[in-house]
């Protein structure tokens, strides 16, 4: 049985669109709002998830339709503070939306989610989100296909990490174990998720052609917060669909859909 990559949509955008889903999408909106007013320069929003860092990781702008975003005109060292505190917020934000995606629960978010083994996870998350980058550029240094199929490989390490406290190199290991004989199926995933991601950053970045800087500010930053809270969702949903075709009750109950 192959992962079903239509399910791993439309759950993703379910989950995207519960409760609990459009909470982290207005945690992750305030977070981004305020890095782009502590910028001591115009930053340039619209941004896209890296499919490079992985899930919840950091995004890219996509050039050329992004609005700039107001400055308060803080000092650099100021701003690098706070934008620090903020990267540590969406660390934290990001472990909570993991753990939350990943369980079946659509209307609250427990507060264990953000809290749970906390330091440990945090600094994994941060070492191997490094170790990833690095590892999967050199692939890419050895032409395209290698960094792609590394990047398939090693995807879900930081849920590995998120969910089941596992330091990065173990979840890299699993992760590696998890795709194998789904790498070409989840790298079309990735592409249709990606694509998804550009269409609607697309429509959220338009208006900001035709309004002034700050409102189109805002509105193409609530497309990046719902593009990444949906690459989010959609990286869990692919995770315990996998998860489940490795169980024998678990894959019973998958397949007769619970």
């Amino acid at each position: 049985m192959s992962i079903d990559t239509g399910r791993v949509v439309s759950e993703g955008y379910e989950r995207t669109t519960a409760r609990n889903g459009l909470l982290f999408v207005g945690i992750f909106y305030l977070i981004s709002l305020l890095n782009g007013l502590f910028s001591p320069a115009p930053a340039q929003q619209s941004m896209l998830p890296d499919p490079i860092a992985g899930p919840g990781m950091g995004p890219v702008p996509a050039e050329g339709m992004q609005p700039y975003a107001p400055s308060l005109g803080l000092s650099p060292v100021v701003a690098s503070l706070l934008s620090l505190l903020l990267a540590i917020g969406s660390i934290v934000v990001t472990l909570g939306a993991l753990r939350t995606f990943v369980s079946e629960e659509t209307e609250q978010v427990p507060r264990e989610n953000f809290r749970h083994n906390l330091l440990w996870a945090g600094v994994n998350l941060v070492i191997g989100g490094i170790i990833f980058g690095i590892v999967v550029a050199i692939g890419f240094v050895f032409l395209i296909i290698p960094g792609l199929f590394l990047l398939v490989s090693l995807f879900f390490w930081e849920i590995y990490v998120a969910v089941e406290d596992e330091n990065f190199i173990e979840g890299f290991q699993n992760s590696w174990g998890l795709t194998g004989g789904h790498r070409l199926r989840l790298f079309g995933l990735g592409v249709l998720v990606v694509f998804i991601a550009i269409v609607v950053s697309i429509g959220f970045g338009i208006p900001g052609i035709f309004l002034p800087d700050f409102l189109g500010f805002l509105i193409a930053e609530l497309g990046s917060a719902f593009i990444g809270v949906f690459f989010l969702a959609a990286t869990a949903q692919a995770y315990n669909q996998l998860v489940a075709m490795e169980t024998g009750p678990r894959a019973e109950a998958y397949e007769e859909g619970f």
